[in-house]
């Protein structure tokens, strides 16, 4: 069985550009006998050929490696708050109440909280265990 040779202005299956897809091609221009240009019979786009195989190459990564588990600052800042209050003492958190720095306050969704800074005219910072949160408040 003799393979066929080539030529412009022949159709060709080849991966287009716009359709996204393998579709139907023109050969519009060849360099001796590879095919460079062709054009989309679906859609009319002309682009450099791409073979039917021809698809983005998988990527070489590094293996990874595991590292062992961190306690993170804002870990290691919570459990110094917890050390060193009394979750006993803790205001249950409401918008209408007043708060101070040092005030432990217990919301609803975050849980037992440590306020770190207020901010003029009406919010404050929270530490929870899950990080930093600023919260609506009345300030004294």
């Amino acid at each position: 069985m003799t393979e066929k040779i080539l030529s412009a202005g022949d159709y060709i299956s080849a991966k287009c550009t716009k359709c996204k897809a393998t579709t139907n091609h023109t050969i519009v221009a060849m360099v001796g006998k590879k095919v460079v240009k062709v054009e989309c019979n679906t859609c009319g786009g002309t682009h450099n050929y791409r073979s039917e195989a021809a698809g983005k190459k998988p990527t070489k990564r590094k293996a990874t490696t595991t590292k062992p588990a961190t306690e993170s600052k804002a870990q290691r800042a919570w459990e110094e708050i917890m050390a060193q209050s009394r979750p006993e003492d803790s205001v249950p958190y409401n918008m209408a109440n007043s708060v101070t720095t040092g005030m432990l306050i217990q919301h609803p969704s975050f849980g037992l909280g440590l306020v770190i800074n207020c901010i003029r005219p009406n919010k404050t910072e929270v530490r929870f265990q899950s990080g930093v949160k600023l919260l609506r408040c009345k300030l004294d």
